[in-house]
């Protein structure tokens, strides 16, 4: 968009006013799309927050309303006065085409709001201010600003109904229709249909579980479905990331990979055909080991334009920051930092799943199946996740991991699949059904199959 100059921008205000002022019919659009603070001139604003005052308490607005709030408040002069008002009125003369100026006004105050915190850098820089403290701060205030112009949400249900029974038929014309992201797992896809648009997904098990893998295994669960994936890793380096990758598509033992001494020429053909399977795939990781929540929003919404993101993985919540040192509690830092993933899965329109520690209390129970109390650091996670998904595998507890490490050699024949039953328990599901999926982990090389597979 071309900057407007002010005298023209000025015009556009006024007549967008005189609109919310005589017609009802844009008059909530208006109020439900603008801010008071998005228009230019200090008089205007405080006409408009007046009108905005006026029509929470009756449906009809006048001038004469309007004239009398202003004067109640005693801001009838800082506004011009009745003349000024009055000018304004007169500029209304049809309510056609108001969306397109009250998109230029919006698109005007966004400018400005820009120029400010090009300001505000000038002077920190100025001061001598910190240059991380600068980024932080700048990027919080460019990230809290709207860009994208307020649409009314609140639609009628005669028009929602017909996208609900759309959905329904296309779920019956196609028994393996899913309308989200698919995990890759029959039976998880069959409760969920897919990972949703706007859901943040939790995913948590104790240490050595295996959900890192299992992270891994639907990311790479999503690309056989051309989805994208953006791979927040913020505990292990890409390389081992990859590395792990590599094993569950080859199917070679991740301590063969490690040790790489004396592969036979098999071995070595199922390695460069996962690597050439590995370059169609459309994961992007991040690696970065600290990052913030704010960092991570902006990073992501970067990674969607450029890459066209449908899915988000990111592992692990515990290692995400805030911005603010002032929480009392980290479990009050966690809980602002899961409801900031549910906002930012909302705002993105992506499922976002992110990976959570459980707290060590499980290990001292009898029966160690996870539940949601056993979230570490914050009870808010359950209020904000939409799916809370649990990894639990009997046989960790029975072997505690034996390594195989001792039978395999650099001969594919020798290799064996120490294959274990793992449950994954979704224990909260907002929109759809919980319960219990058993799935097989082959651990050696950190893959995950369906039970009939």
């Amino acid at each position: 968009m071309t900057d407007i100059n002010n005298t023209t921008l000025i015009d556009l205000e006024k007549t967008v006013l005189a609109i919310t002022l005589h017609s009802p019919k844009a008059r909530f659009e208006i109020i439900t799309q603008l801010d008071e603070n998005d228009f230019f001139l200090k008089q205007h604003n405080i006409i408009f927050s007046s009108i905005k005052k006026l029509s929470s308490i009756s449906k009809t607005i006048s001038l004469t309303k309007v004239i009398e709030s202003l004067e109640s408040e005693k801001k009838l002069n800082e506004v011009g006065g009745v003349e000024y008002i009055s000018n304004i009125s007169g500029y209304y003369v049809t309510d056609e085409g108001f969306e397109d100026y009250v998109e230029l006004i919006f698109k005007s105050s966004i400018g400005r709001k820009l120029d400010r915190e090009l300001e505000n850098i000038k002077k920190l820089r100025e001061n001598n201010t910190p240059i991380d403290q600068v980024f932080l701060e700048t990027q919080q205030r460019i990230l809290e600003i709207k860009t994208d112009i307020h649409k009314d949400e609140a639609t009628q249900i005669n028009k929602t109904i017909i996208d609900v029974i759309k959905k329904i038929e296309e779920l019956s014309k196609n028994e393996n229709f899913i309308n989200g992201v698919p995990s890759g797992f029959y039976l998880i896809d069959q409760m969920t249909n897919g990972w949703q648009n706007g859901d943040l997904i939790i995913l948590a098990a104790r240490p050595s579980m295996g959900k890192t893998a299992f992270a891994l295994n639907l990311a790479i669960n999503a690309t056989t479905y051309n989805k994208s994936v953006a791979f927040f890793s913020l505990e292990m380096p890409k390389e081992q990331l990859v590395q792990r990758i590599l094993s569950a598509k080859s199917k070679v033992s991740s301590s063969l990979l490690k040790r790489s001494k004396n592969l036979s020429k098999e071995v070595w053909k199922r390695i460069y055909a996962g690597g050439e399977d590995i370059k169609k795939m459309n994961i992007v990781i991040d690696d970065s080991p600290s990052i913030n929540v704010l960092q991570l929003q902006s990073k992501l919404r970067k990674l969607k334009r450029d890459f066209k993101i449908d899915i988000c993985i990111i592992d692990y919540l515990q290692l995400i920051s805030s911005i603010s040192t002032s929480f009392e509690s980290r479990q009050n830092e966690v809980a602002a930092i899961s409801r900031q993933l549910k906002k930012i899965a909302r705002e993105l329109e992506m499922p976002i799943i992110c990976l959570s520690q459980l707290s060590r209390k499980v290990e001292s129970r009898e029966q160690k199946i996870p539940i949601m109390s056993d979230l570490r650091d914050s009870g808010a996670i359950e209020q904000d996740a939409d799916i809370i998904m649990f990894l639990y595998r009997e046989a960790y507890y029975d072997s505690k991991e034996l390594s195989y490490d001792s039978i395999e050699t650099g001969d594919v024949s020798t290799i064996i699949e120490d294959t274990d039953e793992t449950d994954v328990i979704i224990s909260k599901h907002r929109n759809g059904p919980t319960g219990t999926v058993k799935i097989n982990f082959i651990r050696n090389c950190g893959k995950f199959l369906d039970k009939n597979n």
